[in-house]
């Protein structure tokens, strides 16, 4: 597979721009926060977000009801609709391409014995027809998942990069 060196840049920036002072340690375990990178080549947008599943699900632990199975389940359902998580400029015309998700609740049988922090990672992927329009992306996960509290993101693109924090109050991202 042929890596652009431009996508190679952004992704070796993103892996190196510092978090917010607010962010804490990196590779922290927090309840309340995400993290999200956003990676911008080309026609490809690419968002990685990585989050504790208790600002999902409640819980971090393999599902052991029948209610948090069904909780495992509307998660990853939520999750596999991108376009309502997530909202890149309506002038770029991006459209979802792909969605990976990993966790170790989604493959139960291979769940560890001590799995009390647990997280999420996920990958979306948009193309857009006019990425030259890309300039914003609304996050929408805290109207969908109201113990999430925070998202810390790095963005990194043609125009250099960046970081900022959203909230439930501030859930567009500029750049």
């Amino acid at each position: 597979m042929k890596h652009s060196p431009l996508l190679c840049c952004c992704l070796t920036a993103a892996c190196l721009l510092p978090l917010p002072a607010l962010a804490g340690k990196a590779g922290a375990h927090v309840h309340g926060t995400a993290s999200l990178q956003v990676a911008i080549d080309g026609q490809t947008l690419t968002l990685n977000l990585e989050t504790p599943l208790e600002n999902l699900l409640g819980f971090e632990h393999a599902p052991r009801t029948d209610k948090q199975k069904a909780a495992v389940r509307a998660m990853s359902e939520r999750l596999s609709q991108p376009g309502e998580l997530f909202s890149p400029s309506p002038a770029a015309q991006c459209t979802s391409v792909s969605v990976a998700l990993d966790s170790p609740v989604l493959k139960p049988a291979r769940q560890p014995a001590g799995d009390d922090h647990a997280d999420l990672d996920g990958e979306f992927v948009f193309r857009c027809a006019a990425p030259e329009a890309l300039r914003t992306l609304d996050v929408g996960l805290f109207q969908h998942f109201p113990k999430l509290r925070s998202v810390d993101v790095q963005v990194a693109g043609p125009r250099g990069q960046s970081a900022a924090r959203l909230s439930p109050q501030q859930r567009r991202l500029a750049w």
